[in-house]
Parts: C-alpha cells; structure tokens; sequence
C-alpha cells in the first residue's frame, strides 16, 4: 500500500530560469505590427528580413510547444501582520477547492526561508510512510476522485510569479487557481508587487487592537494603489473575521463592523470562530482536517464556518 500510495503524491521542483517563448512571440508580433502601421508590405521587406520573419513564423507554429491554455486566477492569503492564519487558510482552502470541490490548483509557498507549506507536506509524507491507515485513504481517496495531491513550489515573493508561470507552461493540466502564501510583513522585498499582481487577495483579521489597526493600514494602502494606479492586475481585496470568540462583545464586532463600512472596506459575510482544529495539523489519529494531502473530513468541517468560507470565495472567483 505504502508504494501505491506514495506515487499518488506529485512533487516538482520549483521551475527557475525564464522562458524564451513569450519572449520570441512578443517579438514576432512587434515586428508584424509595426509593418502594419507603417504600411510596408512584406515583400518591400529586404530578402533576409523577409525569410528571417517567415522562419520564426513557422517555428512557432510548428513548434513542439502546447497552445496556450486558460489563465487561472491568481489569489493570495496576504497581510502585513503575522500570526493571522494566511498559511493555514492557504492550506484549507487549497484542499477545499481542490480534493472537495473538483478544481485544479497550484500551491506557491513565498513564506522565505521556512517555506512552512512545503514543510509540512514533507511531514506528512513521513507520517504516512509510517501508517497503513493514512495509506488506506489516501489510495480510497484516488480510487473515488482521481485527484492526485496539489503541487506545492517553494520561491521568494520576489520571484513568486515568474515561479508560478514557468511551472504553469510546462504542466500538461489546466490549472484553476493558484493560491499564494506570502510572508506577514510588507518589508519583505517583493511582497507588496505580489500583492498587487495577484488577481485577489484576501486579508484574515482577528479582534486584537493590534492586529486590526495593522490590517487596516494594510488594506487602505492598497486600495489607494489601486486606485491611483487603475492598470494593476488587482482586482479586488477582501478581509475576512478569522479566530472570533463567542466571548466577545458584540458590540466591538458591530463597532469594527461600522468603521469597514464607512471606509468602504470590502468583508465577506463568513466569520471563521475560534476553534483548536484550526491550529492543528493532521496526524496519526483523529478526524482529518488541516492536511495537504486530504481534505477536510465531514466531522471535522461542523462547525467551522470553512465550508461557508469557500462557497463566498467561489462567487467573488466566479468559480461557480
């Protein structure tokens, strides 16, 4: 079982370098272009040039290259305060939308150096290796969905993109969604061009004084980039309620509430409650929850709000 098991998790390394293809297609293109605006026929063209053109031209479309595929959206779990659960959501959501819910997704782990995804993937390879019944359902899980575990690539968020495409151009599947982790501090060189690269980005918040007036300022600051800079490829960042205690006043969350509103500040309707599977990793025993390798299981989602959490995050993809 431990064989049959094992293949069923993919690992690839992270892709580096960068592609000559875009690059010699931009070119190609360029040169058609501009003997279309400047009105000059091909064959007034100098011979060589001519011949030059035509040989790209061909080598492009005769080239051994797929055709381009669909472009998956771009999504990052991102605030500039620690400790709010952008890797474990980054998790959550990655099994939800992937062994769950029948999407293709990729996994970017930019959280330099401890790469605390790609980590715990490595742990629970090591526990499985060690226990025939996490073998035994992790071959159930193949034999029922046919999907083998998500790929996680290790970069920096310098890099996190061009890490993302290079991957992306080699895969021979069409990916849905790829789900950023990024570091929590906005100082780490390449997290706010990530930020503003991605599609969407969403922003866990708690209730601690701290943590909110940090996610605030973090939140506005890119808000006033998109809006000064209206040909970024953001398209929308949302926060959500992460770790609330039913203990809490209502009227700090109803006043917290208020503020979001009259700033025009987008939060999702679900509100994620403070519960201890969320700070777990899948082990040996128990119901399965935060895992890379398994979705969450039926006992362990009561409850949790995750479920509620990915369908409000589907209608703002569009995934549905």
């Amino acid at each position: 079982y431990c064989m049959n098991a094992m293949h069923l998790i993919r690992q690839h390394p992270p892709a580096t370098g960068i592609t000559l293809m875009r690059y010699g297609m931009q070119c190609i293109h360029a040169n058609r272009q501009a003997m279309r605006n400047c009105h000059i026929p091909t064959d007034a063209l100098p011979c060589d040039e001519t011949k030059k053109i035509q040989t790209d031209m061909k080598q492009v479309i005769h080239s051994k290259f797929k055709p381009m595929k669909r472009e998956p959206l771009f999504v990052a779990l991102s605030n500039q305060k620690g400790g709010v659960g952008k890797s474990t959501f980054t998790v959550l959501l990655a099994s939800y939308f992937h062994y769950l819910n029948g999407y293709n997704v990729l996994v970017v782990d930019c959280d330099y150096p401890q790469h605390s995804i790609s980590a715990m993937r490595d742990w629970e390879v090591g526990n499985i290796e060690k226990n025939v019944h996490l073998q035994n359902l992790l071959v159930e899980q193949f034999g029922t969905s046919g999907r083998k575990a998500y790929s996680i690539l290790n970069s920096t968020p310098e890099e996190a993109r061009e890490t993302a495409g290079l991957f992306l151009e080699k895969s021979e599947l069409d990916y849905d969604l790829v789900l950023f982790d990024l570091p929590g501090t906005v100082n780490v060189p390449g997290v706010f061009q990530s930020v503003i690269n991605m599609d969407y980005v969403f922003t866990p918040i708690t209730q601690e004084r701290m943590v909110m007036r940090s996610s605030m300022s973090f939140v506005l600051a890119i808000r006033e980039y998109m809006h000064r800079h209206a040909d970024v490829p953001l398209r929308g960042i949302h926060m959500f309620w992460n770790r609330m205690d039913k203990r809490v006043s209502k009227g700090l969350y109803n006043g917290y509430t208020e503020i979001f509103r009259s700033l025009k500040l987008p939060v999702l309707e679900t509100v994620i409650p403070s519960a201890e599977r969320y700070n777990k990793d899948s082990g040996m025993k128990g119901p399965l929850f935060r895992s890379t390798l398994f979705p969450p299981s039926s006992s362990a989602l009561k409850g949790s709000n995750l479920d509620l959490l990915v369908s409000e995050m589907e209608t703002i993809l569009k995934l549905k």
